[in-house]
């Protein structure tokens, strides 16, 4: 028989240290059976942005072996002092069946099924009802402090400890002391990132991450229908329904007096959470899930990658690209490159290779335009610059946030899985991949004060900004007369090409939509 303890007392004789904590956790809505720990967030309550959580688990005594309890914790997101409750289990099954109870009254009972048209059948609150969806975890900071070692891998779902790999392991890369510095820097700054944009500071799972993604690509469509007014678009009922979905999933950071337009899903707030979403995911993979949590080697990074210091590569690459600018942006001032590293990512090379053949099949390039500053490619063999001039392949610019750089060097620059047809802001050319001639355009991307986009967000201690260079395959450009919601070039042509003062833009952009026309070449730590 189950005994309920007064709200925020504990057992007698006992304090938070003195409980064990199981798996697995819970993953889905309405599904509690089996399971033995499980968090969950409200975005919405009673009309209301109140952005809490719930949190339930079975635990065992440690002081007395034997005797169960039922363990539940609730508040608002990142509460110092969050409410909590004992319910004593005359054994485990008691206590389990207190557990199951009670989340399924929060989830499921509280909520009704529905049939989105994108995202499949999901749980939504019943009218006047406030119902609090699972959040997949794969590390957590609500709960008795035992809580907090229970983590979550999509192939084990259970703590485990850590096992010696049987047999011979793959071979790793060996990399030079700036280079292991740089990627130690880069991966403890994107877990600390993720951690510290999170409410709670805990990680969400690649299945958490992934159902965020399909909920970013509906808000994109609905975005569209809607029209470009971000007034419009925070005043929309399921652009809110989906606000309320991806808060309540992932408990990212929302100050409690901000307006709707800093955090409902418009023009205003997808481009960010993109971002968020990629750097979440880096930091997971950064990131091993054993019995304690730490980073591990550049999170299995594969790819050749030297610092290139004082040689000719080096020297050639810090010469031109300072210069490649046409100066529209002249607050930034000087660039000051700090590091060049060159990259080599597995097979990219050879796949843009194969996309610059087939733009040559295609009959070659039909015009003259093309990028500003491009330089002589010192780092190219004659055979190798003719390749490039007659497929119409240049050295072009990406910048982005430091906390991105990981992501972008373990997958390269990646399209959405589903591409939408919208113009927002950040893409205002749909959901390609952007590129600049000039390096001033590209550092409004990057984590620098002053940076248009990034806001000078997602920088990595004690490091400066960075920033790609890429061999981009553009074939055949379509100069397009303004902002439109395009999902690949037009027919017969390979890239669109936004060019200054003709396509409504102030700097030239160059867009691609197929990822086989990109190879990551440079990376550039620099300052201003």
């Amino acid at each position: 028989m189950a005994n309920k303890l007064p709200r925020d007392t504990w057992p007698a004789g006992h304090g938070e240290n003195d409980f064990q904590c199981l798996g697995p956790g819970a993953v889905e809505d309405g599904k509690f059976e089996g399971t033995m720990i499980a968090d969950m967030g409200c975005f919405n309550q009673d009309g209301k942005d109140s952005n809490r959580f719930y949190h339930g688990a079975v635990v065992e005594s440690t002081k007395k072996p034997g005797k169960w309890f039922a363990y539940f914790e609730w508040g608002r997101v990142g509460a110092s002092k969050p409410s909590f409750q004992f319910v004593e289990g005359g054994d485990q099954t008691d206590a389990q069946a207190a557990y199951e109870k009670q989340m399924h009254a929060k989830n499921d009972k509280r909520g009704q099924w529905v049939q989105h048209p994108a995202l499949g059948r999901i749980l939504q609150a019943k009218p006047k009802k406030d119902c609090y969806l699972v959040r997949p975890q794969a590390t957590r900071s609500t709960g008795l402090p035992d809580a907090k070692t229970i983590t979550h891998q999509e192939t084990t779902k259970i703590k485990v400890a850590k096992k010696k790999t049987k047999g011979k392991k793959k071979k790793s890369a060996i990399y030079d002391r700036a280079t292991a510095k740089l990627l130690a820097d880069l991966d403890s700054g994107t877990v600390q990132y993720t951690r510290s944009s999170m409410a709670d500071s805990a990680l969400p799972t690649f299945e958490a991450i992934t159902k965020a993604s399909n909920i970013l690509t509906h808000a994109l469509t609905r975005v569209g229908q809607v029209g470009g007014s971000v007034g419009d678009q925070v005043r929309d009922k399921e652009l809110k329904d989906l606000t309320n979905l991806i808060y309540s999933l992932i408990p990212k950071k929302k100050q409690l007096k901000e307006g709707p337009k800093s955090w409902v899903l418009s023009d205003n707030t997808i481009t960010q959470w993109q971002q968020d979403l990629a750097a979440f995911e880096s930091a997971l993979q950064s990131t091993d899930l054993g019995d304690s949590i730490e980073v591990s080697p550049f999170g299995n990074l594969d790819i050749e990658l030297q610092h290139l210091q004082s040689c000719e590569i080096g020297k050639f690459v810090k010469t031109w690209l300072p210069g490649a600018t046409r100066n529209m942006h002249s607050y930034l001032g000087t660039m000051k490159i700090a590091n060049v590293w060159s990259i080599k990512r597995d097979k990219d090379p050879a796949t843009l290779k194969k996309y610059q053949d087939k733009v040559i099949k295609d009959g070659g390039l039909k015009s003259a335009e093309k990028p500003l500053h491009q330089p002589l490619r010192k780092d190219l063999d004659k055979d190798g610059r003719k390749r490039f001039r007659t497929s119409g392949t240049h050295l072009l610019i990406h910048g982005t946030r430091s906390v991105n750089v990981m992501g972008i060097m373990r997958q390269s620059l990646m399209l959405p899985k589903k591409l939408v047809g919208v113009s927002i802001n950040g893409a205002a050319f749909g959901p390609g991949l952007y590129f600049a001639d000039d390096w001033k355009k590209s550092a409004g991307y990057c984590s620098i004060s002053g940076s248009y986009w990034s806001r000078g967000s997602g920088g990595v201690s004690n490091r400066k900004a960075f920033m790609f260079l890429t061999d981009t395959c553009l074939g055949n450009m379509h100069i397009c007369s303004g902002a439109r919601g395009f999902t690949s070039a037009p027919k017969g042509d390979h890239s669109v090409f936004a060019k200054a003062g003709r396509s409504g833009v102030q700097n030239n952009e160059f867009i691609v939509y197929n990822s086989d026309q990109v190879n990551l070449r440079y990376l550039i730590e620099f300052d201003v």
